[in-house]
């Protein structure tokens, strides 16, 4: 006769497995989602300019928008994740590479619409080869003096905040 210990057990062993099985799929349908996300942006500067990029309007973070060119960290590249990043993104976005060289800026947070947390690492870096030209999420670009930047018209309140970490910066 099988004690009541071992017949708890074995019960409680299947239950376990049957609840495993069922986390394992639903973190598999989930998987993609995450709550957190790092991204990194960066001035991009050839002689006295720095590039800006408005996002198209049917963005449906910040539509119409000005910002850097950047994007959010893969964390599957293995070494050197931000710069490789901050290449691949800028390249993608508005068809400049830049150089190795690059300056951390600081950082902002904000909560998108969909509600995950954002983390922007912001970076100085400079031009190395291209024509900048709207490609992948944006329809403008400018390239503006560092006067220019601090009275641009057009800057949302986040991306004032972004240009003056580039002021202290260079202050």
């Amino acid at each position: 006769m099988v004690s009541l210990s071992i017949y708890l057990s074995r019960k409680f062993f299947k239950l376990r497995e049957s609840l495993l099985k069922k986390m394992q799929n639903k973190k598999q349908k989930e998987k993609d989602i995450h709550t957190h996300v790092i991204l990194v942006a960066g001035f991009v500067q050839k002689g006295d300019k720095y590039l800006i990029a408005r996002r198209k309007s049917d963005d449906p973070q910040a539509g119409g928008k000005w910002s850097l060119p950047g994007g959010k960290v893969d964390f599957d590249i293995g070494g050197q994740i931000i710069e490789k990043t901050l290449q691949r993104e800028i390249n993608e976005e508005v068809g400049v590479k830049i150089t190795g060289e690059i300056e951390f800026l600081g950082n902002n947070a904000f909560i998108r619409s969909s509600g995950h947390h954002v983390v922007a690492l912001v970076f100085l870096c400079y031009w190395k080869s291209g024509i900048a030209k709207p490609l992948e999420g944006h329809d403008k670009i400018l390239w503006l003096t560092l006067e220019e930047l601090r009275n641009f018209k057009d800057a949302d309140p986040f991306f004032i905040e972004t240009i003056d970490l580039l002021v202290r910066h260079l202050s």
